[in-house]
């Protein structure tokens, strides 16, 4: 009778603790990412700023053979008037340009001040990235390329030009808008996995369903399945301190995948992890290429982006190489 007494008042706030430990979850993921606009702008700043002190900013209208788009920029497009891997010129209409990539953006400009100063970190970029790419995104400190993947991620805005994802522009898209882009339709790896350190890996791959409002038993199917296409399934409920580097980045990818999203974006994926761990992600990048995932990784190591199809190199704020590569 007292051993059933005990049970039952030990239990009786199970409920409640439950709902304060889901609360507990979301405000922690929540703090950990209600910055991430501003620390995106942030990083840009610094990035673009290192740049100027090195090189000079190009100069608007210069037309010399270095800064030639003909030269630089390849749209791969499967056009009767232009072979494979030749510069493509200008579609008709913006219509008939979007329908043909799932991202293509157009005289990019991204300019920040700095007292005085304005600090172009993006200047007229133009790209074009077509449905099941995998596309490397390399060059130095302050060429740009963070800045841009924060843009095609909808963590910061334009100052000028367009970016369309999927048929939208969502550079004219408000605040609430680009954060329904971010959580259902890109997927983000993180070089440091950005996991819950007191959810374990199904809570943690769960977490953007949860903010798009579905439902719990649908929820756990699709985190357990995204688990299984990682090879984690076996794993689900281990937190990340009782999981190896390559085990975090793999829950890190399957959160990436639990929405289904159009392209996932990968931030030097493989930089926390020692070799043979980075060649196992990078192993199931490929897996998920071959499957039909859109791929863009950013990265300054060309034995990374030597996994990729094609390779976008970044100076300047602008496209200087566009090249397709043989897979390795």
């Amino acid at each position: 009778m007292e051993a059933r007494t005990e049970f039952a008042q030990a239990n009786s706030n199970a409920p409640e603790r439950a709902r304060s430990d889901g609360m507990e979850a979301r405000k922690e993921f929540a703090q950990a990412n209600s910055n991430a606009p501003e620390r995106a702008r942030s990083n840009g700043m610094e990035r673009a700023q290192s740049s100027r002190k090195r090189t000079p900013t190009r100069p608007k209208g210069r037309a010399d053979a270095q800064w030639d788009p003909a030269r630089v920029i390849m749209h791969h497009a499967h056009s009767p008037k232009a072979p494979a891997g030749s510069a493509m010129s200008e579609p008709r209409t913006t219509q008939d340009a979007v329908a043909d990539a799932v991202i293509r953006v157009r005289q990019l400009e991204k300019n920040y001040r700095m007292g005085a100063e304005t600090i172009h970190a993006l200047n007229g970029l133009d790209c074009d990235i077509r449905e099941n790419e995998y596309v490397a995104v390399m060059g130095p400190s302050g060429s740009g390329k963070s800045t841009l993947m924060n843009i095609i991620g909808c963590l910061d805005r334009p100052s000028s030009g367009e970016y369309w994802l999927s048929g939208e522009n969502v550079s004219q898209f408000g605040d609430r808008a680009l954060a329904r882009v971010r959580n259902r339709r890109i997927g983000f790896v993180f070089q440091t996995f950005n996991l819950l350190p007191r959810a374990n890996a199904l809570q943690n791959v769960e977490v953007p369903l949860m903010y798009g409002g579905v439902g719990r038993r649908e929820r756990r199917a699709r985190a357990r399945e995204a688990l299984h296409r990682v090879g984690l399934s076996d794993r689900v409920k281990h937190k990340p301190n009782e999981l190896s580097g390559g085990q975090r980045q793999r829950v890190a990818v399957a959160r990436a995948l639990v929405n289904d999203p159009d392209i996932l974006l990968a931030d030097e994926p493989t930089g926390n992890l020692d070799s043979r761990t980075g060649e196992d992600i990078l192993n199931l990048f490929g897996t998920l290429h071959d499957t039909g995932q859109t791929i863009i990784l950013v990265t300054h190591e060309p034995d990374v982006a030597k996994r990729a199809g094609r390779h976008v190199h970044l100076r300047d704020g602008v496209v200087t190489e566009d090249y397709p590569t043989e897979k390795t």
